[in-house]
């Protein structure tokens, strides 16, 4: 019976941008006041679990993040650098609305989005290859542990469609995924299953009497 892996993965909270419909990426913006009740919020969800190892994305959204978690848990986070964010080039700061690189966004710049994205995005090769690096990393370190990952919208989605599919090309089909929720996917015998997905129920507004 080959080792058991097991990977919970936490997208990082809101941010400043989040909640001005900015698009991320490889850029940065700090977590919101909501964005770090809703990490303080997931802490208390994950207390009391083990975790042999807390990973995150060097982006300073997840680190805020992982440093929220890790502070309930007692573990220092990790920095993975193959965990950050798809760099979306041009679009990048841009609001979601109008130039969302999923081609969803006004209709009137979608050919500008997809010829940007071909200019200065990352290939999805390149970043499934970075993904598939940080995967084996973490295993190399810990081929029977119980990590807690802390990364992107992406990095998640690309994980679905690697570890369950094998097929990187589907990678968009997964999400969405609320910030601060939990996913959780386990290796048996070298095959992935998906234990939860999204789960945000954890998640409360505080509400003014």
């Amino acid at each position: 019976m080959q080792p058991t892996l097991q990977l919970i993965l936490v997208r990082h909270g809101e941010t400043e941008w989040t909640e001005l419909g900015l698009l991320h990426g490889r850029l940065d913006s700090p977590l919101s006041p909501t964005g770090r009740q809703h990490a303080e919020q997931t802490a208390d969800r994950l207390r009391g679990e083990t975790f042999d190892a807390l990973f995150a994305s060097p982006k300073g959204r997840a680190m805020q993040t992982a440093l929220i978690l890790g502070e309930a848990l007692g573990m220092e986070p990790i920095a993975l650098d193959g965990l950050s964010e798809m760099d979306f080039g041009w679009s990048e700061g841009k609001p979601l609305t109008h130039f969302d690189p999923d081609g969803t966004g006004f209709w009137l710049f979608r050919p500008l989005v997809r010829f940007a994205m071909r200019l200065t995005a990352e290939r999805t090769q390149h970043f499934a290859a970075r993904i598939r690096d940080a995967i084996a990393a973490m295993q190399a370190q810990y081929p029977n542990g119980r990590l807690l990952v802390v990364t992107h919208w992406g990095v998640i989605s690309m994980l679905m469609a690697l570890l369950l599919d094998g097929d990187l090309q589907r990678w968009r089909d997964y999400g969405p995924w609320e910030a601060c929720s939990i996913s959780e996917l386990h290796a048996e015998d070298g095959v992935w299953h998906s234990i939860r997905m999204n789960e945000h129920v954890h998640l409360q507004e505080e509400r003014s009497i």
